[in-house]
Order: structure tokens, then sequence, then C-alpha cells
């Protein structure tokens, strides 16, 4: 929702917003553009405004109840995404969806671009002919979407709380496919590994060794989708690898920062097969330093139900610390199942025992869609990032 009000905003719009006032970080751009934010009240909603409500939001919400009861012109998120213009380019798959989506929209920096990004990064010119966004496939919202082009990272099992298994979400990527222009996803034969080194990779794509400031298997997928959508669009081999060095990961994805001796990660993954691949990244880049998780489990549901690969990717790292399931409207606090999730994870330790200050040369990783980062930042007040 961020990441579109920056995008409208740019387009010249008057955007205000409401949201809870716990920051999760993502309100950064917003505030660039002086972008309001109120708690949410009823008398927030007035005439002559388009309300586009976030799928979080619905009838239980005052604002919400308001703007249904005066019959104002409303758009929840995903209907919204559906009616804007451009040449169409969504991002979809379990998991890489930010960063792949962000490896477009870097790759055609000096182009006509907007995009609509999940770490809060949006951006429209005003005349722009390429828009990149995700396509979410939680409870079948990226069926709404018509792109001319549909990249899928991967498909996994995720969101228990919607999906049975992976059969239903095989099939609604299947759906999805179907309102596409065209799709790109990879097969085994798109490229070869070259050289992987702490800092950069060596691909053989369509016969080019292409370096790329990117290491990590899983960050490899998601930039050759992304070359690939820029072929697909007519770009060329030589225009794609001259723009290779404008490669960074989005916000929240080995996100690093350096403090005395030891090295402080942010990342964003949830899911234990990104566990796994965020392990296999950092034992490429940091081969000898101990590797410290603090994790935050998100959603009751996927915790149950991906317990034993929780488990088998988590016990990877050296030390790890567990904290309370981040709850929110989605999945509310519920004692018998966060008592159920602490006694699954009895072979971690408990993330309110952990001290900062007993750390030396070692990699912190912050770890979880919810609230650890700032809660360890508030805690122990280390670093001020910009």
């Amino acid at each position: 929702m961020s990441a579109l009000a920056c995008y409208l905003h740019d387009l010249g719009h008057e955007v205000i917003g409401s949201d809870i006032s716990y920051s999760f970080g993502f309100e950064t751009e917003l505030l660039k553009r002086n972008i309001k934010i109120n708690s949410f009240d009823e008398s927030n909603i007035l005439p002559n405004y388009v309300y586009i409500i976030g799928n979080a939001y619905h009838l239980e919400n005052v604002e919400v109840q308001k703007i249904v009861s005066n019959d104002y012109k409303y758009y929840y998120y995903h209907e919204f995404i559906s009616t804007l213009p451009g040449v169409k380019i969504g991002v979809s798959g379990t998991h890489g969806k930010t960063t792949t989506a962000t490896f477009i929209r870097q790759l055609l920096y000096d182009e006509k671009i907007a995009y609509i990004i999940g770490d809060g990064t949006g951006y429209a010119s005003s005349d722009y002919k390429y828009l990149i966004y995700e396509s979410c496939e939680y409870q079948d919202h990226f069926l709404s979407y018509r792109p001319d082009i549909l990249v899928i990272t991967n498909i996994d099992y995720d969101h228990p709380d919607y999906f049975k298994n992976i059969e239903t979400t095989i099939k609604s990527f299947y759906k999805a496919s179907m309102n596409a222009g065209s799709i790109i996803c990879l097969s085994n034969s798109s490229f070869t590994i070259k050289k992987i080194t702490s800092t950069y990779t060596l691909l053989l794509i369509d016969n080019t060794i292409i370096k790329i400031p990117i290491v990590g298997i899983h960050n490899i997928y998601n930039f050759v989708l992304a070359y690939y959508t820029l072929i697909k669009l007519g770009f060329t081999t030589s225009y794609i690898t001259s723009k290779v060095h404008n490669l960074r990961l989005p916000k929240r994805r080995t996100e690093e920062t350096k403090i005395n001796s030891n090295i402080i990660i942010e990342d964003y993954a949830h899911h234990p097969t990104e566990i796994k691949e965020l392990y296999n990244l950092l034992k490429i880049k940091y081969p000898n330093k101990r590797k410290i998780v603090l994790f935050q489990p998100h959603t009751y549901s996927r915790t149950i139900k991906f317990i034993d690969g929780f488990i088998n990717s988590l016990s990877l790292f050296d030390l790890v610390y567990i904290d309370k399931v981040f709850t929110s409207k989605r999945e509310p606090y519920n004692r018998t199942l966060e008592n159920k999730i602490s006694s699954l994870f009895k072979m971690f330790k408990k993330y309110k025992d952990f001290k900062y200050e007993n750390i030396e040369d070692s990699i912190i990783i912050l770890l979880g869609a919810g609230s650890i980062i700032k809660s360890f930042k508030e805690k122990y007040l280390i670093y001020e990032k910009e």
C-alpha cells in the first residue's frame, strides 16, 4: 500500500492514508514525499475521494464501514492494481517476488517506468511505459491481474491458512498464467553458473558471460528471470549487461550493517525454503564467521504446518533464538497456539534471553516478516540507519 501511495503521488495525485500507529519500516518513502499518515478514524473519510482499501481491512474497520455505507467510490488493493495502464510486468512466485521486481526495475532504470514493490518502494514517471508490480498469490488476489508478462519465480507451498496443499497452489498459478500475455519462468538449461565468489557471480547466458554483483543461488535465479524479462521486452543482451552494475538487493533482503566486529543482517525470510537459501548465501559470503539467528515466526498456521522445515533450516545456524509469533488481524494472538509453538521450538533458545553485549565477531541475523527488526533496534540502540 505504501508503494502504491508513492506511485500515485508521483503521478500528481493528492494522497492521504490511514494505518495503525505501529511502524513496520515501510513508511520511509512516504515521509520523503510528505504523504500524511492518519490513525484510523471515521472522520478521515470525506466525499470526493477515491478510496483504496488494503486487503487486510473489511467492514470491522470504522473507515471501511463509512466508505461502504456512504457508497463512496472504492477499490481493494488488488482490484485497483488491475486498472493501471502501461506494459504490465507482474512478478509472481512463492519466493523472490520483491527481489526479482527490484532487479527488473534496476535494469530498466533509464527507461520510462513505474513500479509498485513489496518493500515499500514505489515510483512513477509521468509518461511511463512499463509498470512493474508484485503479483501475490495470497487469497488468489493475483487472479485479478491481466499482466502483459507474468514472471513466475517458483511455486512452493505457503499460506496454509488459505491453500490446502501444493496442488491447490499450483492450480492458482495455472489460472494466473492463463490471464497473462506471456510467461517468464526458468528451466534447468536457461543458464550456467561459471563462478561464485563472496561478492559476485559469473553466469553464462545466451553464450554471454555476465558478471553480476550478487551472490546466493536464489538471487541468481531472480536475476536470470529479470534478464529474460528484458529480452522479452525487446532489449538486447548488451543493453542488459551495461546495467548490471545498478543491481542492489531490496530492503530487508540480506541487508547488512557492520557494528564493530559484528555484522547485523536484516532479512525478510519467513519460510523454511527462504531460511535455508539465506544460510547457503551466508556460508559462501562469510564461511568463517559464527552465525546467530534471532527469528520471529510469522503466523501460527504457517509455523505449525511447516514446523519440521523450520527446525531443519534453523538448525543449520550456529545459534538460534526464537521470538514470539508475529500476530496481526490476519491471525490474532492465541495463547494456546503460542505455547504450542514454543514447545515445538524447545531445542532453541528464547529471544528474550539474547544478550547483544556478549556477542563478538559474529553475524547476527534478524529474521522474519514481522517486527523483530524494530524491537531489536529499540532494545539495543546500537546503530542508526539512514
